[in-house]
C-alpha cells in the first residue's frame, strides 16, 4: 500500500525540493515565523495513476505562470480533501475544501492554494492531460469542485481506496482505472447539467449542528455586525456544542469565519483586478465582513503574502 506522507518537522528546502520531484514547479509561502514545515510528501503509481500524498502546513502554494514556464509535463490533478481545509482558486473560480471535498486542477493553468497555516493534507491523482482529453475532450475547466456529501464524491473516494490497496492483476487495476474515470466523466455531467453541490447542499449527509453553523455562516458572513459568537445565541445551543462541531473540520468557529471572509474578498479582489474597475480596498473589506481595516489588512497580508492592493491573481 502506499505510504502515507511522512508528517514530522523537516527544513523549508526540502519540502520544496520533494514537492516539485512529485508534483512540478510550485511557490511556497511558509508562515512568516516559521523557520522549517511540518509535513512531507510521498508518490507512487497504482492502477497506472500516479498519486501523491501531501502534508503541510504552509501558508500558501502557488503555480504561476514562470512555474509552468519551468515544467514540462502536463496533467490534471484530481485532488481529494483528507484533512484540515484549503482554499484553492483557479480560472476565477475558489472554493473552501473541507476534509471530503474534491478538486479538479489544471497544471496548465495559474492555481493557488492557501492553508492558513494550519495542518493539512491531500491526495492528489495525477491524471495525463491526454488520456483525460481522449476520454473527454475539453469538458473538463481547472477548478471544478465537488463536497464531500455528493454521492459521485462518495463514490471517488471509494474507488480511491480500493486504488490504493490496489496489488492485484492488470485486469483488477484495469477495471479500477475505467471505473475511477467513469465517475469522473459522473464529475463532468453533474457540472455540465447545472447539479453541481456546494457545501449548503446534501446537508443531511452532515452533522445537523455542523450543517446549521455553516449554513449560518454562509448566510450572515457578509454582517461586519456578525460574529462566531453569536452562533451558539442563534442555533440556540451551547457554545461547547458549537466548537466541537467544527472540530470535525479541524477548525474553530472564529477562523472558519475569518477564512470564509477572506476568501470572498479575495474573490472581490481578483474580479477588481480583471476589470480595471476603482473600487475602494475599504468597500472590499467592509463588504466582505470585515469591520476593522487595519485587522483585514494584517490577516489578508498574513494569508496571501502581500497587502490586499498589490494582490493579483496568479
Amino acid at each position: 500500500m502506499l505510504k502515507h506522507a511522512v508528517s514530522n518537522s523537516l527544513p523549508l528546502a526540502r519540502f520544496e525540493a520533494d514537492l516539485q520531484s512529485v508534483c512540478g514547479s510550485f511557490d511556497i509561502r511558509p508562515h512568516p515565523e516559521k523557520k522549517d514545515a511540518w509535513g512531507g510528501v510521498a508518490t507512487g503509481v497504482r492502477a497506472g495513476v500516479e498519486i501523491a500524498m501531501v502534508a503541510t502546513d504552509m501558508q500558501q502554494i502557488l503555480r504561476t505562470s514562470r512555474n509552468i514556464r519551468d515544467d514540462h509535463g502536463e496533467n490534471y490533478f484530481l485532488i481529494l480533501q483528507y484533512s484540515g481545509r484549503a482554499l484553492m482558486a483557479q480560472n476565477d473560480q475558489a472554493s473552501m475544501l473541507l476534509p471530503g471535498d474534491l478538486v479538479l486542477i489544471d497544471s496548465t493553468r495559474p492555481s493557488e492554494f492557501t492553508f492558513f497555516g494550519d495542518r493539512c493534507a491531500q491526495v492528489s491523482l495525477h491524471l495525463s492531460r491526454t488520456a483525460v482529453h481522449e476520454h473527454f475532450g475539453t469538458a473538463l475547466v481547472g477548478g471544478m469542485s465537488l463536497s464531500g456529501s455528493d454521492p459521485t464524491a462518495r463514490a471517488i473516494h471509494s474507488v480511491v481506496h480500493k486504488v490504493l490497496r490496489s496489488e492485484g492483476s492488470s485486469v483488477q487495476t484495469g477495471f479500477l482505472r475505467d471505473a475511477l474515470f467513469g465517475l469522473i466523466g459522473a464529475f463532468v455531467f453533474a457540472r455540465e447539467e447545472g447539479e453541481m453541490p456546494g457545501h449548503g447542499d446534501g446537508q443531511e449527509a452532515m452533522e445537523p449542528l455542523l450543517a446549521r453553523a455553516l449554513e449560518c455562516i454562509e448566510t450572515h458572513f457578509r454582517d461586519g455586525d456578525f460574529s462566531a459568537a453569536l452562533l451558539p445565541k442563534i442555533l440556540d445551543v451551547h457554545p461547547r456544542r458549537v466548537q466541537r462541531a467544527f472540530e470535525a473540520l479541524g477548525t474553530t468557529p472564529t477562523r472558519y469565519l475569518t477564512a470564509k471572509r477572506l476568501e470572498f474578498a479575495r474573490a472581490l479582489l481578483v474580479r477588481r483586478s480583471a476589470g480595471g474597475a476603482a473600487e475602494l480596498i475599504s468597500s472590499i473589506a467592509y463588504g466582505a465582513g470585515f469591520s476593522d481595516l487595519s485587522y483585514f489588512n494584517r490577516r489578508f497580508r498574513e494569508v496571501f503574502g502581500c497587502a490586499p492592493g498589490e494582490y493579483r491573481d496568479h
